[in-house]
């Protein structure tokens, strides 16, 4: 990947080329893209793309949004000011666990010094990081912020992994993320599996919205009865952006179906700094 940034953007099609620079099916092949049907088919829906190996295997690959709450922008600049540090810190990861950290959306107030409650946040996370089960969850009050903060910490054993560390978004209430979730499903499942390929992947973007992969496993499995061709979908994987065009790191978990199985991190070095940037590497 070049290490400057394009001249124009395109976020779906950039996080698939991402994805599939890494990505190996279950018999160790890598994917290239072959063809961009959403450019090409402009009279119906399309996906973003379909990539070949080199035995002729072809596979699809459709990326969609999966977080929306009113005041989410607005949110986002103390929210990162505050909870990236946790990510981006080597020395507060676990060996073999994926840590992650969910703050209640528009908890943090306006007026505040945001990285004065940064400093704050991750002396506590350092604190109780070595007491967090190997594969659970647990609700935690966040001391000495000048306001309450209670935050939904969720760990998962990911054994013979360096570990990590993400922080996200919980909703707000009245907007379920089950709802979310159907309809990102309704809009995105037919046109992936009506595209003539081997297997059919489904890519979900996490942006910081405190998901919570027990939350998409949940979703993915209960939704069969609205979208009953997401059975023809062969895998669906998460991939968590908050730190993307800020450190230039991402994450990709595949989740579904029989939970999480496999995971990779990309270094992106077109928003890497250039002291930070390292080649692309394997979390496994």
């Amino acid at each position: 990947m070049s290490s400057s940034k394009p001249t124009k953007f395109e976020r779906d099609i950039e996080l698939v080329k991402l994805f599939l620079s890494e990505y190996k099916d279950a018999e160790g092949n890598s994917y290239h893209i072959s063809a961009r049907p959403d450019k090409t088919e402009r009279t119906a829906k399309a996906i973003e793309a379909l990539a070949v190996d080199e035995h002729g295997h072809s596979l699809a690959v459709e990326h969609t949004m999966v977080e929306a709450f009113e005041g989410k922008k607005a949110d986002d600049i103390p929210f990162f000011v505050v909870f990236e540090q946790l990510g981006s810190d080597s020395s507060l990861v676990l060996p073999n666990r994926l840590v992650d950290i969910q703050c209640p959306a528009l908890a943090i107030p306006k007026g505040l010094d945001w990285k004065d409650i940064r400093q704050k946040v991750t002396e506590w996370f350092n604190e109780i990081r070595n007491d967090l089960p190997a594969d659970g969850y647990g609700e935690y009050a966040i001391p000495d912020l000048g306001f309450e903060l209670k935050v939904h910490v969720e760990t998962i054993n990911l054994p013979d992994t360096s570990g990590a560390v993400i922080a996200s978004r919980v909703l707000p209430e009245g907007k379920p993320f089950i709802d979310v979730l159907r309809r990102a499903l309704a809009n995105k499942v037919p046109k992936l599996v009506e595209t003539r390929a081997d297997r059919h992947i489904l890519l979900l973007e996490d942006e910081g919205a405190g998901i919570g992969f027990y939350k998409v496993i949940h979703g993915l499995d209960s939704s069969m009865k609205e979208t009953p061709r997401l059975k023809e979908v062969d895998e669906v994987w998460v991939v968590k952006t908050m730190s993307w065009q800020t450190s230039g790191t991402l994450f990709f978990y595949y989740v579904w179906p029989d939970g999480v199985k496999n995971r990779f991190r990309v270094l992106d070095g077109r928003f890497a700094k250039k002291d930070e940037f390292k080649p692309r590497e394997s979390v496994d």
